[in-house]
């Protein structure tokens, strides 16, 4: 494993995928001849994340659900990096549901004041707004009012809390739920005055007041 690394650190940009897949199976080797030893978890989380580097998702996911099922189990900065890999996957494949979950797992495993911290609550809103956006293309419009709605529950400050508000009153117009329909573009209104999207709510609210 060090000799691996230890040619990464001197490759050429042609040589160096080629290093990385080999440095993986290697890693691979080590956690099947050594699944006690205390090494096997930064050295599986690690390949893990590589594999998902090189643009190989459900190997990465497949890695990082040994991290997760080690015995005794891996550390918390080993399990967030699991995590991780299992949850951009998902998001990346469009198991949005899936995605949500391990964003979650994520999360807990992170300091409070983590830089990084704010990058997976924004994925994990995106999540769920992506799951009210399918719900949505498949006209289950109760379902994708649910999921736009559970964004400010479960991020009320991420970037697309706004949207998810808009487009649950849209579906909530759609589904001639006046008085539920007022209450979002109100809440959206409050929250929100400055945002370009603010302009679209008077007239929208003039019809669900009509």
């Amino acid at each position: 494993l060090l000799a691996w690394a230890g040619q990464e650190k001197s490759a050429d940009a042609a040589s160096l995928p080629r290093l990385q897949q080999q440095g993986v199976g290697s890693a691979l080797r080590f956690a099947t001849a050594f699944p006690k030893d205390p090494r096997t978890g930064p050295v599986l989380a690690n390949a893990a994340d590589r594999l998902f580097a090189l643009n190989e998702p459900a190997r990465a996911t497949a890695v990082a659900q040994q991290v997760l099922a080690m015995d005794p189990p891996a550390s918390g900065p080993q399990r967030r990096v699991a995590w991780t890999v299992i949850a951009h996957a998902a998001f990346d494949r469009g198991a949005f549901d899936e995605a949500e979950r391990a964003y979650a797992q994520v999360l807990p495993l992170m300091p409070e004041r983590d830089t990084a911290r704010g990058d997976i609550v924004e994925r994990q809103a995106a999540s769920i707004y992506k799951q009210g956006e399918k719900a949505r293309a498949a006209g289950q419009a109760r379902e994708a009012v649910a999921h736009f709605a559970r964004v400010g529950s479960v991020a009320p400050a991420s970037r697309v809390h706004a949207a998810a508000q808009v487009d649950a009153a849209a579906s909530l117009i759609g589904l001639k739920d006046w008085a539920a329909a007022a209450r979002t573009l109100e809440d959206f209104r409050q929250q929100n005055p400055s945002h370009p999207l603010a302009a679209e709510v008077p007239a929208k609210l003039a019809v669900v007041y009509t």
